[in-house]
């Protein structure tokens, strides 16, 4: 077409003759832009196209990463049972009423409880339907795992007791609130318990494991608090302060290691105070036949994480590796609290007490609610000496009664640590009131009923406290003297 244009272009410019355009006269000049308009039009779709595309792709990445990020909807399974209470908000009163889940939060099922012995150690498995949150508490021979919104749906057995080497362990799961609570009795101050959490498939599965060979020997339990373990260090934790030449001798052990009240010998009595907080203690069920072995099912290999390897070094007695690899999480990930009450906990067991009074004020500032963290350095401060600055610290902010009793077993105790025996009277009754069948929670009552000088009402819960769970021999031994000595009979 090109050619044609040229020629037609060149006669015009020429002005050629007649003769010279005859044989071109049928010829039109043909549309040279037609071309260019056409790959135009070309480019543009192909442009627009590519475009779509782009669009298309950024949406379908947008509504994955949107999907990813957004938490998941939990649609409530219609259930046969009544609302179980909420964990967050139970009334502070004794036997707290039933209130329904937060919307949208499911309860935890337990699928399987799995106990086994042997080998010179217990091993409770429970397989969970999802990750639960816990909290463990512990006192002299028990300790006590609350799980919040734990359903207990599944059909097996709920409690146990086994001896070996002349030693018995105790264990109940029983329905407490609006979950349940795992509790182990026995073994005295030896009792050491090994907690952790690991998936299992699309499952979670719970491993409370208790050495027996473990209990007479000075390896250290990775979640006790300071260790009270020999005499000497016990008189140096706590110095009593006197209100009279009669008033006991009130000392605040560490939370696995709660001592109650006994006399140093017969004829001269020094009371001691349980006052490590555990969770609450529940009538156990009349002794079952010896837990039969069950078969462990098998999970999947667990990677320790930084915060397990400090536990395992714990538990091997390395405190001060478990202390290097915790500050070193600590750094890395600062709020996360799991870390440092971990971190807290060694830093109290190893003695650094001037190392957590300056640390822990500052975290409570962060996380004021964090009771846990209260109750480590209100331990720490009761160590140092300091009794008056451990129950400011505890009566700041204190937890609904229903929800943690230990606290408030801690803050009685400490109240005796100060000769403010009303004020532990007062917590004590509602703890006993709570739970009437806690033994270190009665005696705790009878010794500041008796400083006030009640004393019948002292023997009355003197008795109640032989009657009760959770005393080791040297507290019913003094609980025994001083119904006695009121004139009563043990």
């Amino acid at each position: 077409m090109s050619l044609v244009n040229d020629m037609l272009r060149d006669l015009e410019t020429r002005r050629a003759p007649p003769a010279e355009r005859a044989p071109l006269d049928g010829l039109l000049p043909a549309d040279e832009g037609a071309s260019v308009r056409r790959a135009g039009r070309q480019r543009l779709l192909l442009g627009l196209l590519w475009g779509a595309l782009a669009v298309l792709a950024a949406l379908l990445l947008a509504r994955i990463w949107l999907a990813n990020q957004a938490p998941p909807l939990a649609v409530v399974a219609p259930a046969a049972q009544a609302p179980a209470p909420a964990a967050s908000t139970p009334p502070a009163v004794p036997a707290p009423a039933e209130a329904a889940l937060p919307a949208g939060e499911l309860p935890v099922q337990l699928l399987a409880t799995l106990p086994q012995h042997g080998d010179g150690r217990f091993i409770l498995q429970l397989l969970l339907d999802r990750a639960p949150s816990y909290q463990r508490s512990e006192q002299s021979g028990v300790v006590g795992l609350r799980l919040p919104q734990l359903r207990l749906s599944d059909d097996g057995p709920r409690s146990g007791r086994f001896e070996q080497g002349g030693r018995s362990l105790s264990w109940s799961l029983q329905p407490l609130g609006d979950g349940a609570e795992l509790l182990l009795v026995g073994l005295g101050d030896g009792l050491q318990v090994l907690d952790r959490l690991e998936p299992a498939g699309e499952r979670w599965q719970l491993w409370v494991e208790v050495p027996f060979s473990a209990a007479s020997s000075d390896a250290l339990d990775p979640a006790q608090l300071p260790v009270a373990g020999d005499d000497e260090a016990v008189a140096d934790d706590y110095p009593p302060e006197r209100g009279a030449a009669a008033v006991p001798e009130v000392r605040v052990a560490t939370e696995d290691r709660q001592h109650a009240a006994a006399p140093a010998s017969r004829g001269q009595p020094t009371e001691q105070l349980a006052a490590a907080p555990l969770m609450p203690v529940q009538r156990a069920p009349a002794p079952a036949a010896p837990v039969s072995r069950s078969p462990q099912v098998s999970v999947a290999s667990h990677q320790p994480d930084p915060l397990s390897e400090a536990r395992q070094a714990l538990l091997a007695g390395d405190t001060e590796r478990a202390i290097a690899l915790l500050e070193e999480l600590n750094l890395r990930q600062p709020d996360n609290r799991e870390a440092l009450r971990w971190l807290a906990r060694a830093w109290l067991s190893a003695g650094r007490h001037e190392r957590l009074i300056a640390a822990l004020p500052a975290q409570l500032q962060r996380f004021p609610t964090d009771s846990e963290l209260r109750v480590l350095l209100a331990r720490a401060l009761l160590q140092s000496g300091d009794g008056a600055a451990a129950v400011a610290t505890l009566a700041e902010r204190m937890p609904p009664l229903a929800s943690d009793p230990a606290y408030h077993a801690l803050l009685a105790a400490s109240y005796q640590q100060t000769a403010q025996w009303r004020e532990s009277a007062q917590l004590y009754r509602n703890l006993v009131q709570l739970r009437p069948t806690h033994g270190a929670w009665q005696l705790g009552l009878g010794i500041a009923l008796e400083q006030l000088g009640e004393r019948a009402a002292a023997a009355q819960h003197y008795r109640q406290a032989l009657q009760g769970q959770g005393l080791d021999e040297d507290s019913r031994r003094y609980a025994r003297e001083r119904v006695q000595a009121s004139g009563g009979e043990s």
